[in-house]
């Protein structure tokens, strides 16, 4: 199955998911290796979804279940699952600047998408976006991915792209204090070139093999892992001041009541 048909399926799915759940899709997204720039051919396919109701769900004394998940492991010959979360959730944590929900509008990889959510959506997402919050959400990745592995021992290059992917995006913000890129090679600008050289050769690597591949980190890989590992620890941004929950209100009523 080629690229193209196994999108045409994803999205076949996705529309047929949220007709029978009764709800509406705002935004439905690739997430996790895909995404992010290093996925193997037997990598999962993780779809993500913001998506509303009609108006009288909303209008009930008590608050109904906001997410659902969707999984068909027979869809394709790798896992496959749909997260979806309801468009007040998702302002809530946007307002909270949650870095999943900024990852998921910036996915390079899109099964469908409202153009009027987007574009509103993307005109007010760096006002919610806050350096220490996302900043803390990429190194609990990094502590979990590391506590994982032993870089001096052949390693599955799974948990080392999850790894450096988090380092880098903890780097991209102390950098930039902008929201890092969703694909990890957009933050290769931020290394000398003989380190992006063997980066790449890694990620060719992963992608060429199953996802149980045992691979032996060079010499030099460890070193530089463990440099970037050093240079983005404890790191203190200066504090800003939350964005405007009106705003966000707004757009909730303009989605669900329009």
């Amino acid at each position: 199955m080629t690229c193209t048909d196994h999108h045409n399926q994803i999205t076949h799915t996705l529309h047929a998911t949220c007709h029978a759940h009764a709800i509406k899709p705002l935004h439905a997204i690739e997430s996790g290796s895909r995404a992010w720039g290093f996925a193997s051919f037997d990598s999962d396919f993780d779809v993500r979804l913001i998506y509303h109701h009609t108006p009288d769900w909303y209008l009930q004394i008590y608050d109904d279940k906001d997410t659902f998940e969707f999984i068909n492991n027979e869809l394709f010959d790798v896992p496959f699952d749909i997260g979806g979360w309801d468009i007040k959730k998702t302002l809530i944590h946007i307002h909270k600047s949650n870095a999943v929900i900024f990852e998921w509008l910036n996915s390079p990889i899109i099964y469908h998408s409202d153009d009027e959510f987007i574009k509103d959506i993307k005109h007010i997402q760096s006002d919610f976006f806050n350096p220490q919050a996302v900043y803390h959400h990429y190194q609990g990745m990094a502590k979990k991915a590391n506590g994982e592995l032993d870089i001096s021992r052949p390693i599955k290059l799974k948990k080392w792209c999850y790894l450096i992917r988090a380092l880098l995006a903890s780097l991209w913000i102390k950098e930039h204090q902008t929201m890092p890129p969703v694909c990890m090679n957009e933050m290769f600008g931020l290394l000398n070139p003989d380190d992006i050289d063997e980066l790449n050769h890694i990620i060719r690597l992963k992608q060429s093999h199953d996802e149980k591949y045992l691979y032996q980190l060079p010499l030099s890989m460890q070193i530089f892992t463990q440099h970037l590992w050093q240079i983005t620890q404890n790191l203190n941004f200066d504090k800003k001041q939350k964005g405007d929950a009106g705003v966000l209100n707004e757009l909730f009523r303009k989605i669900v009541f329009k």
